[in-house]
């Protein structure tokens, strides 16, 4: 398949047998279910180190998948890939949309994505806490680990019933901005400024100005405080 073909998003019946396909006896319940690998992307996409498929495969579909056919296995390696490359993509912007099932209270489960997000950043070889500003990192990732269910016990148990529910209502509706500024965040640490190179040499301070003026240059565009 080429590269142009990798980059076409899942129609919904291609999402549906991706659906049916992480869910199958193919991965021995190993691989990450849609929730789970759409947050699970998302993080890798916004590393702050690029994590190669080569990396992040068998976090997503265990070590020894079951495959009964070479093209079983291309078929689902294509789907995986096609799918990474639409989050990649779809992170980088401003409007996205989370994939979410329900519990077992018809209420959105966030705790899947979540928890897929916290492992991606985990997969990274740098330690997210120790290449950024700890303190930013750490309060950028509270909604998920929140979310996730993952806060550490004796910081759970000292809040309220009721401030947990706000805690959570609160991590909810944040969650969406909190993905966007975390990619945002390590876009910088990815993309180190740029060295602008002068195409032509800088005058001498006796040169003519090359303004035209026909003044020195120290005496024109090279004055202190000139403006040209």
């Amino acid at each position: 398949m080429s590269d142009a073909d990798l980059g076409k998003p899942l129609s919904q019946d291609e999402f549906n047998q991706l659906e049916r396909l992480l869910d199958s006896d193919l991965f021995r319940g190993d691989a990450l279910l849609p929730d789970e690998l759409q947050g699970f992307f998302f993080a890798v996409a916004s590393a702050p180190d690029f994590i190669p498929p080569s990396r992040w495969l068998p976090a997503v579909i265990g070590e020894a998948p079951d495959f009964a056919t070479d093209e079983e296995a291309q078929r689902a390696l294509e789907l995986i890939m096609r799918f990474y490359n639409h989050c990649v993509k779809t992170v980088a912007g401003e409007d996205f949309e989370l994939i979410l099932y329900r519990d077992e209270n018809d209420e959105l489960d966030f705790a899947p994505w979540c928890s897929g997000y916290l492992a991606g950043v985990e997969l990274s070889e740098e330690d997210w806490m120790d290449v950024g500003d700890a303190e930013e990192i750490g309060e950028l990732l509270f909604p998920f680990i929140v979310l996730a269910n993952a806060l550490p016990d004796e910081e759970r148990r000292v809040i309220k019933p009721a401030e947990w529910r706000q805690l959570v209502q609160s991590c909810q509706d944040s969650l969406g901005d909190a993905i966007a500024q975390i990619h945002a965040y390590w876009l910088v640490v990815r993309s180190p400024p740029t060295t602008v190179r002068r195409d032509t040499p800088k005058p001498g301070r006796n040169d003519r100005c090359p303004c035209g003026s026909g003044k020195k240059w120290k005496q024109c565009c090279g004055a202190p405080g000139a403006l040209h």
